[in-house]
């Protein structure tokens, strides 16, 4: 039983859809083994309201922060006071609160998620190696993110590729700006000749999605990443697993980025291990 009560502090997770999300289900996990009287809660809310509603949101006193999913994530940089460097630079934000002088901020953590669920995936492994190749499919926030993420990690060439090639563009100028030593390209979705693979877009949320990136030619060597959480094993993951890859589920940048969120919303010092034990319950 989830008891909510007139002293619950709430945390929107806010969505367009909202139905795929898995913040609700960690969160209240962690909420309640900790013995914690907060409650995260999603929200369905069109992007033409979204600003409104985050400003309306966090005029509330029992409203701790927001979680934001997609497609709301660039529209976040124009619903808060501040947003980090990070986050400004990625024109995208995911997570929104208080900073401790009260100014309403966002940031964007889900590339700092990913590098740590990265780094768990390789531990013991060398540090990165010259010449090494990323690709980046989706400019999104998440695929924003990440990009920035590679560049800062070291990776000698991140590659970006959308549909949309005015977002890419944009993304690879300001990229370029931020990394001059690193080779900021627009790329094809084509997993031959690079050591990671991520999948940023919202390909793989539905069964019968078509597979984002063409992995003919891949090498086994390569460690490919979906970032979608409806589907664990989706499409794009399974076939780089029957090609002898390493893979990386969407859910492990979750797990890893919770514990920033959680500093953000007033809990620093958590490990995402104390999230990752709840996988067994």
């Amino acid at each position: 039983m989830i008891d909510i009560s007139g002293t619950t502090r709430i945390f929107p997770v806010i969505g367009w859809p909202v139905e795929q999300v898995k913040a609700p289900a960690l969160f209240n996990a962690y909420f309640q083994r900790h013995g914690l009287d907060a409650r995260v809660i999603p929200l369905k809310i069109e992007p033409a309201s979204y600003a409104a509603a985050v400003r309306m949101l966090m005029s509330f006193e029992n409203v701790g922060g927001i979680f934001v999913s997609i497609p709301h994530k660039p529209a976040s940089v124009g619903a808060v006071q501040v947003a980090t460097p990070r986050a400004a630079l990625a024109g995208s934000c995911n997570a929104i609160y208080r900073a401790a002088d009260g100014v309403l901020t966002g940031d964007l953590i889900d590339g700092e998620g990913f590098i740590r669920a990265f780094d768990r995936l390789c531990a013991g492994q060398a540090p990165v190696p010259a010449n090494s190749r990323a690709l980046v499919v989706g400019t999104g926030g998440v695929g924003c993110a990440i990009a920035y993420a590679l560049a800062e990690r070291g990776y000698a060439e991140v590659a970006i590729c959308d549909t949309r090639p005015a977002p890419a563009a944009a993304l690879q100028a300001r990229l370029r700006q931020a990394f001059p030593d690193v080779r900021i390209v627009i790329g094809a979705p084509q997993a031959a000749g690079y050591d990671v693979v991520v999948n940023a877009t919202p390909l793989g949320m539905h069964a019968d999605d078509a597979v984002p990136i063409d992995l003919q030619g891949v090498s086994p060597d390569c460690i490919v990443a979906d970032c979608g959480m409806k589907i664990e094993l989706t499409r794009l993951l399974r076939q780089a697993q029957e090609r002898g890859c390493r893979i990386q589920k969407g859910k492990e940048m979750l797990i890893e980025q919770a514990p920033l969120y959680l500093e953000h919303f007033g809990w620093p010092g958590v490990s995402s291990d104390a999230f990752r034990a709840l996988e067994a319950l």
